[in-house]
């Protein structure tokens, strides 16, 4: 399931906030997967072993002249309760955590009771009320708890919803940043110097392409890499994207050279099931599939001569591709190789 896809379609006319729409999406995860759901209540809101069941947008009304209480998500047992509250974009509203205090101890007066508040940005509350635990967190550490069942395609989907609303995202200024901070550029212009170290012989085999002054910032950001390619590798006649390319990959801290084609291709499936050498891996993207080389980084490390072998293994990576092409040459290549 695409959630990303799924929100923003429900975005017309501005019927699912934002909020509402990641409550519920969590909640069924929790719904569909009791283990996970244990787990999370166990290990992460720390609840005493309880049979709980899940509720979303849960009314409560209280006799006092404030407003009413719709709670987010509560999790009522046997013998606890837990009321969590949650916010992405917007704060407490007004004394809502002191309305939800209020709502528990005149619905559940012989239960133990929870009330947990998460939050994307910081927001700190101090509830200091006897008789219930108070507890809050951030969505990122959500997001945490969550990557170690990233294999459930649905939790991977969830994940990659709260990576694209930045919810997942950790802004904690740590000693490891300040260091990374104080090399960073540094580091980024060494893998400048060896993409650009092999442009010559990439550009005379595949081809040129101008590239604004701003695309390596680009794609540092946008795939932490550091690269050079070409488009259109194969003619589409509806102008489906291919490319081919080399890297630095900050991610894996790989050399990569690939050919790369989207799956709207009209050569997509003829290229997919070509057979690759042994050198040649065939990868599968989400929009697509690539034949692709890589290589360790630290195969280099502290090597004097980098500079020359990290050139060499890109030559012969393009020499390999090339030999491909020609030996797949029944496709509609765009190249002069």
């Amino acid at each position: 399931m695409d959630l990303i896809h799924l929100f923003n379609k429900n975005q017309i006319g501005g019927r699912t906030p934002l909020e509402d729409f990641n409550t519920e999406a969590f909640a069924n995860i929790l719904k569909m997967y009791p283990e996970i759901c244990d787990d999370f209540c166990k290990n992460f809101l720390q609840l005493p072993e309880d049979r709980y069941s899940i509720k979303t947008q849960y009314h409560q009304a209280i006799n006092t002249v404030d407003p009413n209480c719709i709670i987010d998500l509560v999790f009522i047992g046997e013998k606890n309760v837990c009321y969590m509250e949650n916010k992405v974009e917007s704060t407490e509203g007004h004394k809502q955590l002191l309305r939800y205090v209020l709502a528990l101890n005149e619905h559940h007066p012989e239960k133990q009771k929870y009330l947990i508040y998460c939050t994307k940005h910081s927001d700190p509350k101090v509830i200091d009320e006897k008789g219930f635990f108070f507890n809050q967190f951030r969505w990122y550490q959500i997001a945490k708890f969550l990557k170690s069942f990233k294999e459930n395609p649905l939790i991977k989907s969830y994940l990659e919803f709260l990576s694209t609303y930045k919810m997942s995202q950790d802004n904690t200024l740590k000693s490891e940043n300040l260091i990374a901070m104080e090399n960073m550029r540094k580091t980024i212009e060494i893998a400048e110097f060896h993409i650009e170290n092999s442009k010559y012989h990439f550009i005379k085999k595949f081809g040129y392409t101008s590239l604004n002054k701003n695309f390596n910032w680009d794609q540092i950001k946008l795939n932490n890499r550091v690269c050079y390619y070409v488009e259109k590798a194969l003619n589409s006649v509806t102008g489906k994207w291919s490319e081919i390319l080399y890297s630095i990959d900050f991610d894996n801290l790989k050399m990569i050279v690939q050919i790369y084609v989207d799956k709207q291709h009209e050569c997509y499936k003829s290229f997919n099931n070509l057979i690759s050498s042994k050198n040649l891996n065939k990868v599968e993207f989400e929009f697509g599939s690539a034949i692709q080389l890589q290589e360790d980084l630290g195969k280099f490390l502290n090597n004097e001569h980098a500079d020359i072998l990290i050139q060499e293994w890109f030559i012969e990576s393009f020499n390999q591709l090339q030999k491909f092409i020609e030996e797949n040459n029944e496709l509609d290549w765009n190249l002069n190789t």
